[in-house]
């Protein structure tokens, strides 16, 4: 019994996370512009408490950003979607709660799916991009991913900005330092170790002028915008 559950495991998750992550032609991983250009992604909200500090600095700074955003807690905070809107960022899907999927059923995933776009376009929102929590998928989030005809994005460099092990100055020591032209960089304005985005706004306050003094240039992953349409 124990071998059956292994291979049918292999089969649901571990193999279409290995063809996700590395083969899949379909899911960006870097972005594909010109000298300079990097993309600044942020999962997990919106949250009332990070999410408006993190559109503030992103204004003062006239960087725009994609938020892959939970239905959840987009329908707590429709204010917030439609700011991040109206001022020119990208919304992406994330999920409807932030569960991973190797251990999700085909229930629950196309319950997750459905929900979260409801979710979206109940506020006028139609999202194309997607990321997967964890960056995980399974065989039915990958069959979702094509039935809403999205365009799954992954990243190329994060600084774990989660993690209750780092402080600002390393969040703000990788964005300096290691981000390189074509780079999605994965941060977070929601959810994480306790108050883990106060941490990366205080880095980011720092970090988007000294990147920009360095001469990058702040892109979407996919060159995608969302309108909100009145019902």
């Amino acid at each position: 019994m124990d071998t059956i559950l292994f291979y049918l495991f292999l089969i649901y998750s571990i193999i279409p996370n290995i063809y996700f992550r590395f083969f899949a032609k379909n899911v960006r991983r870097n972005v594909k512009s010109g000298d300079k250009e990097i993309a600044l992604t942020f999962d997990d909200g919106p949250d009332p408490r990070y999410t408006p500090q993190v559109l503030d600095l992103l204004k003062k700074n006239n960087v725009k950003a994609t938020f892959f955003v939970l239905g959840e807690k987009a329908k707590e905070n429709p204010q917030l979607i439609k700011r991040m809107v109206d001022e020119g960022h990208t919304i992406g899907l994330h999920a409807n709660k932030h569960i991973g999927a190797p251990f999700r059923t085909y229930k629950a995933m196309k319950e997750d799916f459905f929900s979260s776009n409801s979710v979206l376009r109940s506020m006028g929102v139609t999202v194309h991009l997607y990321r997967p929590p964890w960056g995980l998928v399974n065989i039915a989030s990958s069959k979702f991913i094509h039935q809403y005809d999205f365009e799954p994005v992954l990243w190329s460099i994060h600084a774990s900005d989660w993690s209750r092990y780092v402080d600002e100055k390393h969040i703000e020591r990788i964005l300096t330092q290691k981000v390189r032209p074509g780079d999605i960089i994965l941060l977070h304005d929601g959810r994480g170790a306790k108050n883990a985005p106060q941490r990366t706004i205080l880095a980011l306050e720092n970090a988007l002028p000294l990147m920009k003094e360095k001469g990058y240039h702040f892109v979407k992953p996919v060159n995608e915008d969302n309108t909100i349409v009145s019902a």
